[in-house]
Parts: structure tokens; C-alpha cells; sequence
């Protein structure tokens, strides 16, 4: 259908738990970024799951690249930027 190049939002192709709260993800066009998901987890009840670390742990990416967990808590691709650290330096131009 198309290819990922094509696509119009960050698509996650791999993602690490860090501390939690704290994700690191690489998007397919090669950047890798820091996210905290502290602020979402905290003021969202629907994310109520995601406060224990080993269920945190658990995330994993859905087919469009959008980060998921077992219980269908899921963030979409295109708001990652919201959650991402200011500090994170992208590895890709480096």
C-alpha cells in the first residue's frame, strides 16, 4: 500500500521501558527519542494501569506505530511530540 517514508506521523519501530514513566523509542526514519509519559499517566485515569512499573514495562508497538499495552491503553504516533524530553538529543545527527 504505501511505504513507511510515506507516512505522516513518527512511527515507532522499537521501544525500551527506561525509569518509569520514561520510554526511549526510534522512530523509522532513524531518530531516537526520550519520552516521559509522567504527566499523561498521572492526570489521565484511563491510564491508571501504567502507575505500576511492571505493567509500564509492558509496552509495545501496534502495526501504524503507535506505542501499546495489553490492556488497550495506547498513545497515537502523531502525539508523541508532546511527550517528548527537551534535552534528548536526536542520535541520528550526531
Amino acid at each position: 500500500m504505501s511505504s513507511p517514508a510515506e507516512w505522516p506521523w513518527p512511527r515507532v519501530i522499537q521501544v525500551t521501558p527506561l525509569t518509569q514513566g520514561q520510554l526511549q523509542v526510534q522512530l523509522a526514519d532513524g531518530q531516537d527519542w526520550r519520552l516521559d509519559l509522567t504527566p499523561l499517566i498521572t492526570a489521565r485515569d484511563a491510564y491508571w494501569r501504567l502507575r505500576q512499573h511492571r505493567y509500564f514495562r509492558q509496552v509495545g508497538i501496534d502495526p501504524l506505530g503507535a506505542l501499546c499495552w495489553p490492556e488497550g491503553e495506547d498513545l497515537a504516533p502523531e502525539s508523541l511530540v508532546r511527550y517528548r524530553l527537551a534535552d534528548c538529543q536526536d542520535q541520528s545527527q550526531t
